[in-house]
């Protein structure tokens, strides 16, 4: 078994007696657009612990098929009335109506993608375990993870040893646990999650770990390209899921993905929701002048968007960009968060004074950019959400107001 930290230990839920083998993850649960789902990965198919809802006790059941390579997750669907759930006398964190205090993070793992390689071993190269833990000290309702959890993709080099030497890499348990479920502990224990697939889970990358452990959906054996979105519902709360991480960009634009994202997107029916993507709509990269926003960030979903936009979303929340982006627009465009600083290696930052500048089509009103690790908090005002980014040591970045419902 691989050694566990005395950070992950202390937040590991372990059984009172000692029938029970240790559980490999905190508890998590998330949410989905049918109640929601409790998960945790254990070590093999018999080691799933009982879960007790309203009072009643149901044996967790193991997640099948398991993949070749992957641990076990063990998982059982809480119902969207319910009051209470606990795991080995621990409550969890369930979704709730209407929550007033949002973490949004991205882009998390440790980059191990040649040429590129990221220090795994310096917690200031690569601070995703002081993200997640700074944010679960914030006490949110809801974790907002905008995809791409799994890095480490490339064997270490042999000049780089000091960075990531015997590291695990590859859609493996051992891969997922160094670069997600180990430094996210706290967080995922924290309180419940909403996340969505990255361009990292695409079907050439790490798609089972991602529909094995993180899907809220049925599991199946064969990676799915598109999968549908879906709708959140927490109250008057919405949240559209939205799968973008086939998406194709620049001059990759692909046709047929754009006929199924127009698609996907005319049939959206929400009120007042936030959409969360991966792949910004809308987003800027550093250009070869200040004036010269990359069109990279222009994507399949983009098009479609732009086609015909959907009515009811209010907010975007997006990563793929390695920065932190607020963005907003005329022609009465949803403000654009990028949340892409959760811990990989960082982009370019972005020119200064872009106020004004044309993006697609519309015209820049405002733009917060940051180059720093951290999280993003939204917190709900009597005007609309407080924006605060916040990094690892606590202290708040850029702030803004957002006057959206």
């Amino acid at each position: 078994m691989r050694h566990i930290t005395g950070r992950l230990a202390a937040l590991l839920i372990l059984p009172a007696a000692s029938a029970w083998p240790q559980l490999l993850t905190p508890v998590w649960v998330e949410a989905s657009d049918s109640g929601a789902v409790a998960r945790v990965v254990v070590n093999g198919g018999r080691d799933c612990p009982v879960i007790t809802v309203d009072g009643a006790t149901h044996p967790m059941r193991v997640r099948l098929p398991v993949p070749a390579g992957l641990r076990p997750a063990c998982e059982w669907r809480i119902p969207s009335a319910a009051k209470s759930a606990s795991v080995n006398g621990k409550n969890l964190a369930l979704p709730h109506a209407d929550p007033s205090h949002i973490v949004v993070i991205g882009d998390t793992g440790c980059r191990i993608k040649l040429p590129a390689v990221q220090d795994c071993n310096d917690p200031a190269k690569w601070p995703f375990h002081r993200v997640a833990e700074r944010a679960a000290q914030s006490r949110p309702d809801l974790v907002i993870h905008v995809g791409d959890y799994l890095y480490r993709e490339s064997p270490c080099p042999p000049d780089a040893r000091a960075k990531c030497a015997g590291t695990p890499i590859g859609d493996t348990w051992e891969a997922w646990n160094a670069d997600f479920f180990e430094p996210a502990a706290p967080l995922l224990a924290g309180a419940p999650w909403a996340p969505v697939r990255g361009n990292h889970e695409d079907c050439q990358r790490a798609w089972r770990g991602w529909f094995y452990y993180l899907d809220p959906r049925p599991f199946h054996s064969s990676c799915n390209r598109y999968s549908a979105p879906y709708l959140v519902k927490l109250g008057a709360f919405e949240l559209v899921m939205f799968d973008s991480a086939t998406a194709a960009a620049g001059r990759n634009l692909d046709p047929k993905g754009m006929r199924r994202y127009a698609s996907e997107l005319a049939h959206l029916h929400a009120e007042h929701a936030w959409f969360v993507a991966h792949h910004p709509i809308w987003g800027l990269v550093a250009g070869q002048k200040p004036t010269d926003p990359s069109a990279e960030t222009s994507t399949n979903v983009t098009k479609a968007w732009e086609a015909k936009p959907p009515a009811g979303i209010d907010f975007i929340l997006s990563g793929h960009i390695h920065l932190f982006e607020l963005l907003t627009f005329d022609q009465a465009r949803p403000p654009q968060l990028i949340a892409g600083d959760g811990g990989t290696q960082m982009g370019m930052p972005i020119p200064p004074r872009l106020a004004g500048v044309r993006l697609n089509g519309a015209t820049l009103l405002s733009a917060q950019d940051a180059h720093e690790f951290g999280y993003t908090a939204l917190t709900k005002t009597a005007g609309g959400w407080q924006l605060a980014l916040t990094s690892v040591t606590g202290h708040v970045i850029e702030t803004a107001k957002l006057p959206i419902p």
